[in-house]
């Protein structure tokens, strides 16, 4: 997780000026305070929301969920696109993967108001031989027209133990 933090700092600067221009008061009033907390709740559904698309294949929410711009950063290096897991998902709707996914410690920092960054760590665990891989993961959301959108996906292998 520690590398996720580091992560963190880097895409706050590439969010960061989605929100330039909007004043940044120094203390937030009852409205902000609210918006952020619902703003937090969103972004803790999608990820949930998310979890749950991986785990049977829904394109639906893959479409609604990422950006057209979306960038995804695996462990290995650039990840197919947002049309290329479409058409995947199309391919496989509804199927199990041949592993299971659970999510942990996740975190959720809203920037200001059109920006936001959440870090957890993904563990993957093979249903043929019960494998396990760790991602610490890290995802960057804009929010597009009132709407919260994945811009940027990065994950790397996680050496943290159970």
């Amino acid at each position: 997780m520690r590398y996720a933090i580091s992560w963190i700092a880097v895409w706050l600067s590439i969010a960061a000026p989605f929100g330039q221009g909007q004043a940044n008061p120094v203390s937030q009033s009852p409205d902000t305070a609210s918006s952020r907390d619902a703003d937090n709740r969103l972004i803790r559904q999608i990820e949930t929301d998310w979890l749950k698309a991986e785990r049977t294949t829904d394109p639906s929410v893959v479409d609604r969920v990422l950006a057209d711009d979306w960038v995804n950063l695996t462990p290995t290096g650039i990840g197919p696109g947002k049309a290329a897991v479409l058409k995947n998902f199309r391919e496989h709707t509804g199927e199990a993967p041949p592993y299971s996914v659970q999510q942990h410690d996740l975190h959720i920092l809203i920037l200001n108001e059109t920006s936001a960054v959440a870090a957890y760590v993904k563990i993957y665990v093979a249903n043929e031989n019960k494998n396990v891989a760790r991602e610490d993961t890290t995802h960057v959301f804009t929010k597009d027209r009132g709407t919260w959108k994945l811009r940027i996906a990065r994950a790397s292998h996680s050496s943290q133990s159970e």
